[in-house]
């Protein structure tokens, strides 16, 4: 079973926030993919406004490591993905920039 965590960075500017989803596995297996700018990521990859995103998730505090859990499974979820996906793509193959 995979679960995922997303970290966010300020964008340039300070506009936006990167994401990062960090996946690991019940092994301890690890893999972190760079997602880009929120919105972007939300519109484009998920194909939902971010406003959605969060009624979802139930908080847009990313500060709150279990928000960012939320996040994170929300986003594996979402995309159906499986272990084997995970552990076969890129770190960028998910990226919307």
């Amino acid at each position: 079973m995979i679960q995922g965590q997303v970290i966010f960075t300020e964008g340039s500017y300070g506009f936006g926030h990167e994401w990062n989803l960090i996946v690991t596995n019940d092994e301890g297996n690890r893999k972190n993919f760079y997602l880009g700018q929120d919105s972007k990521f939300c519109n484009r990859i998920l194909g939902m406004s971010p406003r959605y995103v969060v009624e979802q998730i139930g908080d847009n505090d990313l500060r709150n490591v279990e928000v960012q859990k939320k996040l994170g499974n929300f986003i594996i979820n979402t995309l159906e993905l499986t272990e084997e996906q995970v552990f076969n793509l890129q770190e960028w193959e998910l990226c919307c920039q």
